[in-house]
């Protein structure tokens, strides 16, 4: 049904899967009455989502479990392909755009930056000057990065939402792509990434 249930993952192989039960009975009776089970958990980082049917009652490791053979699939969302910075909203990190060749009566767009990876950059877009378009190719666009140099970089939006605040705003947040970027660049960035995961680490 609409049930949740927190549980372990007690072993594996390569027939099915343990999971411990709960401390709460009525849980574990309605567990066993239901036909289909939707498990989700993480590894490394990614969501893991798989559904499993006919649990029963076993023992692993000399302790009550529930037994589920293994699916036939599972669904896996990727994991970003670089490491990322969370940046702080207390360090802020700005993206100057240039405008395209059909605005160029336009000022570049300033925009700030959420998180950073050498494989691109999330965006939020608070001015209605700031057009940006899914898809679209924007060179020459610039990072200045605190102590280290000023990145130089062409970005892809790959995907574009809003984001509605507490006070009735619209914030657009844009997915950014690094297209080709040149060894000195991605020299730049890395020292960059190095640098605030220290301090982040730090402050934590």
């Amino acid at each position: 049904g609409e049930q949740f249930l927190k549980t372990l993952l007690l072993c594996a192989n390569e027939k099915g899967i343990w999971l411990d039960t709960s401390k709460n009975e009525a849980e574990n009776a309605a567990l066993l009455d239901s036909g289909t089970y939707t498990l989700v958990t993480m590894h490394n980082g990614a969501k893991v989502q798989f559904t499993c049917q006919h649990a029963v009652v076993a023992v692993c490791a000399a302790q009550p479990a529930f037994y589920f053979p293994l699916p036939k699939g599972i669904f896996r969302v990727q994991r970003r392909d670089f490491f990322r910075i969370n940046l702080p909203t207390d360090i802020p990190l700005k993206c100057v755009i240039p405008p395209s060749q059909d605005d160029a009566g336009n000022q570049h767009a300033v925009t700030t930056i959420m998180d950073i990876s050498l494989g691109g950059i999330a965006l939020t877009c608070k001015g209605s000057h700031v057009r940006l378009e899914e898809g679209a190719l924007y060179p020459d666009c610039q990072i200045e990065l605190p102590e280290i140099g000023t990145l130089i970089a062409t970005i892809q939006v790959r995907h574009l939402f809003d984001v509605n605040t507490p006070s009735g705003g619209v914030i657009k947040h844009a997915g950014c792509e690094f297209v080709q970027l040149d060894s000195k660049m991605s020299m730049l960035l890395q020292r960059y990434i190095a640098v605030m995961q220290s301090r982040l680490s730090g402050i934590r």
